[in-house]
């Protein structure tokens, strides 16, 4: 049998110095894995700015956009894309006639209502709808206000039609307007919402955009507001 040890002093010797070496190599490992893992962090979070700055740098193609009015004691705001003519032809181009358009780009166009209102002789309870629009080559344009907050496409079928039952329960209120249009072949390059206020009662909402504006009103009802205001003081 062949000894590898001489003398115990060595074999004892050689055991600490194995369990030295191991501890080295343990720490090393610990060290390497904290190192690693904290330049992985780092290029993590210097890539997701890099990536951030550079979407905040860049131009936007339909920037967004908040118009925001107080009519009576009712703040009406409205959040929206802006998405630009840039030379082409907007509605019967760009927006296709008798199609429901989400009246923007990307996100839903919001409109918010502080109190309740009325919109074509229906009363609307406070809170956030959706608009969207319906345009037409001939006769008036439906101006629709979603109750759900959602876009035309979250009611998209199969067959990429539009599943009305679907859409219909969640219809707050439908407007007809009639389209006007520009004199002197005036162009609004951007798509512009206008919130007017002219006798602090009613308001009119107004698109803007291209050569055509349309318009709804609503109705703030101020005086049944203050009234029930003046109930909660007594």
């Amino acid at each position: 049998m062949i000894r590898l040890f001489n003398h115990p002093y060595k074999f004892n010797n050689f055991c600490f110095n194995l369990v030295i070496n191991l501890i080295k190599i343990i720490i090393n490992f610990k060290i390497m894995k904290k190192i690693t893992l904290t330049f992985l962090f780092l290029f993590t979070a210097i890539t997701s700015f890099s990536q951030s700055a550079s979407s905040y740098l860049s131009p936007v193609s339909s920037p967004q956009a908040l118009v925001s009015q107080n009519v009576g004691m009712t703040n009406i705001s409205i959040n929206y894309s802006s998405p630009g003519v840039k030379g082409r032809q907007v509605f019967g181009g760009l927006v296709p006639y008798n199609e429901i358009w989400r009246a923007g780009a990307n996100s839903p166009t919001i409109i918010k209502f502080s109190t309740s209102v009325i919109v074509n002789e229906k009363t609307l309870r406070a809170g956030e709808y959706a608009i969207a629009i319906t345009p037409r080559k001939e006769g008036d344009w439906t101006i629709d206000l979603n109750s759900a907050g959602k876009y035309p496409f979250a009611y998209m079928s199969n067959d990429g039609t539009i599943n009305k039952e679907a859409y219909n329960k969640d219809l707050a209120v439908s407007i007809d307007v009639k389209p006007e249009y520009w004199d002197n072949n005036t162009v609004v390059e951007r798509l512009k919402y206008i919130i007017g206020a002219n006798d602090n009662k009613k308001a009119i909402v107004s698109l803007l955009w291209g050569d055509v504006i349309v318009r709804f009103e609503v109705d703030t009802m101020p005086e049944k507001h203050l009234e029930n205001f003046t109930k909660t003081l007594n």
